[in-house]
């Protein structure tokens, strides 16, 4: 698929990182090209869950996702992060999907120390997944149904910027919107959210950011 790299060194696949899978991949090694599938399936399933909310869909799409990944292998540009490759591939097919069926992404998720907890299906399913406890139980039930409520702006950059911990670098080349506007979106999605919810605002990396612009 492309010329070798040079720099390329015998590795184990699975200690391998991400960026040197894709490259190996782009040589034709569909081993590596797992690894990748096995790293990355839930979270672009669980993406595509929160933006369309059809199991359907999701499913469908998601092998589409991997299916282009690995046909279009030699678009990918080391050492450019290969998850913001990846969802970039996965947020326009999303849009995609939505657009056809004429309506719009409209689920997406918070932080409520969900790693690793499947996030498809009923709230109150997932919540009691995540945790034992009663109470956080509740609490992580009505976030979910209060994303609901956000503009979907608001809710693609919760779920890139908290849920998939993508920093405002990526998601500016991922969405094709400027950081300002993102942090802007996540300020005020996050300030809505809590508000539905009856809250304090949810943080990100431990602090609210405004914008100095209200609405952008």
């Amino acid at each position: 698929m492309s010329d070798e790299p040079t720099d390329l060194q015998p590795v184990v696949l699975g200690k391998a990182s991400d960026e040197d899978l894709m490259r190996r991949t782009q040589l034709g090694d569909k081993a590596a090209f797992s690894i990748i599938y096995e790293r990355y399936s839930s979270s672009v399933l669980s993406y595509l869950y929160r933006m369309l909310g059809n199991l359907e869909d999701v499913e469908s799409i998601g092998q589409e996702v991997f299916f282009r990944a690995f046909r279009f292998a030699p678009t990918y540009r080391y050492p450019q992060k290969l998850s913001t490759w990846l969802f970039t591939i996965t947020r326009n097919l999303a849009i995609n999907s939505a657009r056809r069926r004429k309506r719009s992404p409209v689920r997406n998720i918070t932080e409520l120390n969900l790693e690793g907890v499947e996030l498809s299906g009923d709230p109150y399913q997932v919540a009691t997944r995540a945790t034992d406890n009663l109470e956080k139980q509740e609490e992580i039930a009505r976030v979910l149904k209060a994303l609901d409520g956000l503009p979907t702006d608001q809710k693609e950059v919760i779920v890139l910027g908290i849920f998939q911990d993508l920093s405002y670098a990526q998601m500016e080349e991922i969405t094709g919107t400027k950081a300002v506007t993102l942090r802007s979106r996540m300020f005020h999605g996050l300030k809505k959210l809590a508000g539905m919810i009856g809250g304090v605002p949810i943080e990100r990396n431990g602090k609210l950011e405004p914008s100095k612009d209200d609405e952008l």
